[in-house]
């Protein structure tokens, strides 16, 4: 019998439901970027102009449920860092994919 995790979930209590919305919003990759420019001491502006984007974008990136790869690696390229993806299969393979560390960004 395959439950869909939808299903199992709206028949959770909404105080567990919202203890998992809040664990979700925590692992947010907009969430984790703004805490990496912050723990560097660098604003929203400075990844703007490193990143060649408005410091509005850099916000949306921030605050964003969906994010371009491409976004992310420049918000993280301004910061001097790169990206790596981790591409997990259901049988536990593992295949890490760097994305491009050398790309240029605007100084």
């Amino acid at each position: 019998m395959d439950i869909e995790w939808r299903t199992l979930r709206a028949e959770l209590p909404s105080d567990v439901q919202e203890r998992l919305d809040a664990r979700r919003a925590a692992r947010r990759l907009g969430k984790a970027l703004a805490e990496v420019r912050k723990e560097m001491n660098v604003t929203q502006k400075d990844v703007a102009t490193r990143a060649a984007m408005t410091q509005n974008t850099v916000s949306k990136i921030e605050n964003a449920e969906d994010i371009l790869l491409s976004s992310v690696m420049r918000y993280m390229h301004s910061l001097g860092g790169s990206v790596e993806l981790i591409l997990k299969t259901p049988d536990g393979g593992v295949r890490k994919v760097d994305l491009d560390p050398e790309m240029t960004i605007k100084s």
